[in-house]
């Protein structure tokens, strides 16, 4: 019975040893910004939600880093000329995410090479994630889903409410941006994690307890990609069958103009 109970108080040790180790050489910029920038940031994967942060730490002064992650809004009034192309690029100012200070100089120093624990690894790069194949399956979930004919599995607001996209069959509101231009704009990347994160100001309110899935991601996106392809291609297209259609009008014209003539 004693040898039970030392076997099991040394187990216990150990557990909590583990623990108390792991605990030390976890890093919490990482998590910091796995939880609040990774939606949006990529490391080396690309522009998204926002831009690519590789290098970010070496290539901006380390108080802009902290005001743009605690205060944007703040350089947007100021007139930052950095801030002023970021909106440019993206459309949208970087959220407010209510990150204090110590908690951004945390993300920073991970992002520079990891310096807020002992043991802790460097930023490492993200694979590029699949595209995604566009089917008439797909497109037309996303549709059903953006315009609200299909409710969201955790009952979030349709894009439709709010916002105006100019495609057939879409009804949008005006309450916020339009999102006709969006994937062009931003591109896969930058759609699936503004919808995975949606942390603006009005839209955090709306979903906060109510996130998209990712299979209702992938079929958002889906769909406005493929409005995107059909507008460019639609374009394409129209230009020689109208170009074809007034050379027959006008042919026909000359024909019966001449037999007049005559």
């Amino acid at each position: 019975m004693g040898t039970h109970r030392t076997r099991l108080h040394c187990f216990i040790l150990v557990a909590v040893f583990l623990a108390t180790t792991l605990s030390a050489y976890a890093d919490p910029g990482k998590d910091l910004f796995d939880k609040q920038c990774a939606s949006c940031h990529t490391i080396g994967g690309g522009d998204s939600g926002g831009p690519d942060l590789k290098g970010i730490a070496g290539t901006r002064p380390e108080e802009w880093l902290v005001k743009l992650i605690t205060e944007p809004g703040k350089l947007t009034a100021a007139k930052d000329p950095v801030q002023a192309e970021l909106i440019k690029k993206y459309g949208f100012e970087m959220p407010a995410l209510g990150i204090s200070r110590d908690d951004a100089l945390k993300i920073i120093a991970w992002l520079k090479g990891g310096t807020t624990a002992a043991g802790t690894q460097p930023a490492t790069e993200a694979a590029k994630p699949a595209e995604t194949v566009v089917t008439p399956e797909l497109t037309a979930r996303g549709k059903a889903l953006f315009t609200g004919k299909k409710s969201f599995a955790k009952g979030g607001a349709p894009c439709a409410a709010c916002h105006p996209f100019n495609a057939a069959g879409v009804a949008g509101g005006n309450l916020a941006v339009d999102l006709t231009d969006l994937y062009e704009g931003m591109g896969e990347q930058g759609m699936r994690g503004v919808l995975k994160s949606l942390k603006f100001p009005i839209m955090n309110s709306i979903y906060a307890n109510r996130p998209l899935t990712d299979d209702e991601v992938t079929a958002i996106i889906g769909f406005v990609k493929d409005a995107a392809a059909q507008k460019t291609g639609g374009g394409a297209a129209l230009f020689p069958a109208t170009g074809f259609g007034f050379f027959a009008c006008l042919l026909v014209v000359v024909i019966l103009y001449k037999r007049r003539t005559r």
